[in-house]
This record gives C-alpha cells, structure tokens and sequence, in this order.
C-alpha cells in the first residue's frame, strides 16, 4: 500500500483533485441546492395557487373590481404585501399578493444560510479545514460566495420554471420575460439578505451576533417600507431594501431600473466581505468580545441559571422583534378600520372571516394581529429548540454532564424556560397590541388581548412538543422537523385562501386548528387537545433523551 502511495505523481494528484482552488466553492453549492430548489418549489406552488385561484374565483372585469374593492384600500393589508399596482389583472394581481411574501420568507432564509456558512462554520472551527488548502481568507470568502451565487442560481432557475408554467395557465396568461422577471424580482431579496449576512459574519463575533444584526436590519427594512406604502411619505420605499423590490412591480409595469441598487448594494456587500475576510484572524471578528471582563457568577450555580444567561440574549431580541410588530399593526389598527367601514363589500368580507356581524372592528383586527403572531412565537420555539441540540451536537453538553448533573434535570430546565419565555412573549404581546390599538381609543379591553395571547401560544406549546419528540428520536432532524411543521402550516394557509382544499389536507396545517381569538372565542376543546398532543410528545422526548447516546454533529 505504501508503495502504491508513494508512487503517485503530481498528475496523478491533479487527477483526482482538480480545481482545488475551488473546491470550497463546489462544498457550498452542494450543500445549498437542494434547499433552494425546495424553497423555489414551495414558492412555485405558493404562487400557482393564487393565480389560479384569482381566476377561476373572479374570471370577469366586474368580479375582480368588486373583489379588489375589499382588500386594495385596506391599511393593514398594504402594510404587509405592499402597495397594489395593476391588480386588475390576474398577472398584476399574482404579483402583489405573492411577491412580498416570497420575499420576506426567502430573505430570511438567505441570511440564516449566509451566517451559517461563514461565521457558524469558523465558530465550529471547521473554517480552519477549509483554508488549510491551497487557498487565502480572501480567496476562502469569494469561494464561500461563489458557492452560494450557484445556491441563489438554482433558487432563480426553479423559480422562474415554475413561474412561467403559472403563466401557460388558462386566463392567467403572463408571459416568459414577464415571468423572468417576476422571478428575479422574487429573489433579489434572498441575495441581499445573503450577502448582508455574509458581511455580518465578518463583523460579529458568533453566528447569533451576526444573525441578530440581519435580522433587525430585515425587520427596520419591512417597518419603514410598511410606513411608506400606508403613509403620504412614499419616498421611504426609496431607501428601504425591501421597498426596491416592490418598486419593480413585476407583471404590472416591470421597472427595471429598481434591479440597479440591488445589485449595487450586493457588490459592495460581497466586495467588503472579502476584504474584511482578509484582514482579521480566524476566530476575530470586527466588533469582538472583550479579552477580559469582570466576573459574573450569581447564574453559574447550576444549569438553570447557565441556561438562562446563555440564551437571555437571543430571547429578548425575539421579544423586542415580536412586541414591536404586534406594536406597529396595533397603531395602524384605526386606519385599517377606517378603510373597512368606508367599504361595505370589506366588512362583509371581514364578517364572513369571523362568523358573526355582532363583533367589533377594532376586536376583528386584533384576532388578525395575533393570527399572524402565531408563526412567529412557533418559529422562536423553533431557534430555542435548535439551540439545545446546537449544544449537544458540539459537544458543550459534555460539560455539564461529566459533572453532578443528570441528562433528565438539563433538558427538563431547558423546556421549562422555553414555556417560561413563551408566556412572557404572549402577555408582553398583548400589551403590545393593547398600547398600538389604544392610539385610536378603539375601547378594546384588555381581558381580550389575554384571551387572544393564550390562543396564540397553543400552537407553539405544540410545536414544541414536536420538537422534544424529534430531538429525543432524531436529534440530527431537530431542526429541520419543526421548521419543516411551521413553513407547512403556513403554506397550507396562504394556498388554501386561493384554492379549496380537502379537509383531510386543511387538518394538517395546526393553524387551521386555531380560531381568530379574540374576534372568535376560542375552541378551548380543540386546544386542549392540541397542547396534551404537545405535552406527550415531548416528556417522550425527554424519556428517549434520558436514554439514549449522545449524539454529535
């Protein structure tokens, strides 16, 4: 064997190692086109379902105007999708009630990729493997970024395929440039938000410092073209990333122009990410910790209190994220009322969303608020669960566990500050939504936030349960499971808003299950269910946990 190794030549290296200088480039694509094609699929079927439905539901001029006059003048409608632009056709239409959906939910995903490739990765210390090689930081970085220009081609390819078989759909009919385009407005914000996390990499010192920074700069991003699409200040699309994008109005004017700052700001972005990459040390960041600091033991005297300083963090910047969007649509509450009660098409419509005529307005926008929310309290659920098995795939756990501490008391303290910070996370939204309603002296009592808060937390109790349960069998899946169970559930009912869809398809999505609390009482029956559903699952995950191997990444 020795000799046969000895023998080989540098064409023989050559051979089976070709092109290692990017060899980086070629790991990183391969490890992110699978989830891209499966995000550009959903996004495809997203969008399918809404086009077909608009126009089968509303096939003539008449039904379409009457239709579009109970959502195109709602406040709280434009704050979320944007302001509408050529809805009267089924192409204008598809656009402004899918684009910035698509947007915000790749957006999202493209910064949580970015940082886990490039900061995660260094913070394993796996980044040492990679630049062992025949390579630089610098040159290490634009392969990190080259890998990941092949993993957004992949996103825009699938998606444009899928957008332009929608548009061969009888009396949807946008054609392939259009479509084209429509795609790439659809991902433009992925590849800011890619490269915007790839910068934050370099600056932060851990993944979740870089992640943090994204995601309030994604989330001032969204208020301010949220503030420009409901307000006279319309200049404000101008200098948000996520207003460029809807300033492309695909299908309904397609303003090329608006692709110029995107990618100007995706060039200066990469540029300075390979530039910092190579001007700071593995491990470094721009805005590192301190070398020293002053001790800080009253939290280290068990695991409890190491587990609540460690994620204390993390937690509050969810809470102030949660609490300010719930904030922020509790303020514009009072124009979205106004719209509505100028609109008798929208208040039916709004009556029929609830069951019942008898209900106040102000109390109907808040059962919206808090459907909304829901996701959001299951996808904090879904980082904090993540975190657990972060800490037992690299290896922190060991740790504790060598010393007085049983596996059992560990997770059991951590699932109990999870349901801990996802009480806290309903009351505060609750004040939250009771202070921006109570801008427009809507009268709302308070009991009724409660009720909507303890509503919106069953489904996470639930995803949580799950979560438990597939840490515990299948720990390596944690993630993937319950990120799997929050994007179905919202698919299911932004699909089904479009198209009818059989009951037994509906009864998967767990949001289905919950009611418009406090516009609609709460099936406390049904959540009782769902919670002793998320209650099992988990002390079964707990019990596998307690006894089986621990299992690295």
């Amino acid at each position: 064997m020795s000799a046969e190794v000895n023998t080989l030549t540098a064409n023989d290296s050559i051979k089976y190692f070709r092109f290692p200088r990017t060899v980086i480039a070629r790991f990183v694509s391969k490890r992110t086109v699978r989830s891209a094609a499966l995000w550009a699929l959903l996004f495809g079927v997203y969008v399918a379902a809404k086009a077909d439905g608009y126009a089968k539901l509303y096939p003539t001029a008449a039904d379409r105007m009457k239709f579009l006059a109970t959502f195109t003048s709602n406040t709280t409608i434009n704050a979320i999708l944007g302001d509408p632009h050529g809805v009267s056709s089924v192409a204008g239409f598809t656009a402004w009630n899918c684009l910035m959906i698509v947007t915000i939910i790749s957006s999202i995903w493209a910064l949580l990729l970015a940082t886990k490739l490039f900061r995660g990765e260094e913070e394993a210390g796996r980044w040492e493997l990679l630049i062992a090689g025949q390579t630089t930081a610098r040159r290490a970085a634009a392969n990190v970024l080259a890998g990941l220009s092949v993993c957004l081609a992949m996103l825009y390819g699938v998606t444009a395929l899928t957008f332009i078989a929608t548009g061969k759909i009888h009396n949807v009919d946008f054609g392939v440039s259009a479509s084209l385009f429509f795609a790439l407005a659809a991902v433009s914000g992925a590849a800011m938000f890619l490269a915007m996390g790839a910068v934050a990499s370099q600056l932060m010192p851990t993944r979740a410092r870089a992640a943090g920074i994204c995601a309030a700069i994604f989330g001032i991003s969204f208020l301010i073209r949220a503030a420009g699409d409901i307000t006279s200040y319309h200049w404000l699309l101008d200098i948000s990333p996520l207003g460029w994008v809807e300033k492309m109005q695909p299908l309904s004017g397609s303003h090329w122009p608006w692709i110029i700052p995107v990618i100007i700001t995706i060039v200066i972005l990469s540029i300075l990410t390979v530039w910092i990459a190579g001007t700071r040390d593995i491990g470094d960041s721009i805005f590192a910790d301190k070398d020293s600091a002053k001790a800080h033991t009253k939290l280290l005297k068990g695991p409890f209190g190491l587990s609540f300083r460690l994620t204390r963090a993390a937690t509050i910047s969810w809470i102030l994220g949660i609490c300010a969007f719930s904030l922020f649509f509790g303020v514009i509450t009072k124009a979205g009322v106004q719209a509505i009660q100028a609109s008798a098409s929208e208040g039916k419509y709004i009556n029929r969303l609830v069951h019942s005529s008898q209900i106040s307005l102000y109390v109907a926008f808040v059962g919206i608020i808090y459907f909304i929310v829901m996701p959001l309290i299951m996808i904090y659920v879904a980082s904090a669960v993540g975190n657990i098995r972060n800490d037992e795939a690299e290896g922190y756990l060991d740790n504790l566990l060598v010393r007085p501490v049983s596996r059992l008391k560990w997770i059991s303290e951590r699932i109990i500050l999870i349901v801990f910070y996802i009480c806290v996370i309903g009351f505060l939204v609750a004040v939250s939504a009771w202070a921006g309603v109570a801008t427009g002296h809507a009268g709302v009592p308070f009991h009724s936030y409660i009720t909507g808060s303890i509503n919106a937390i069953v489904p996470a109790i639930f995803a949580l349960g799950i979560a438990i349960f597939t840490l515990g069998f299948m720990p390596r899946f944690t993630s993937l499971v319950v990120y799997s169970l929050i994007a179905w559930a919202f698919l299911i009912e932004m699909i089904s808003s479009g198209i009818n869809l059989n009951h037994w398809i509906l009864d998967t999505s767990i949001l289905t299950h919950m009611t418009l609390a406090p516009a609609v009482s709460p099936d406390w029956s049904s959540a009782a269910v769902i919670t002793a559903i998320g209650v099992v699952a988990a002390l079964l995950g707990i019990l596998r946990f307690n006894n089986r191997d621990l299992q690295n990444e």
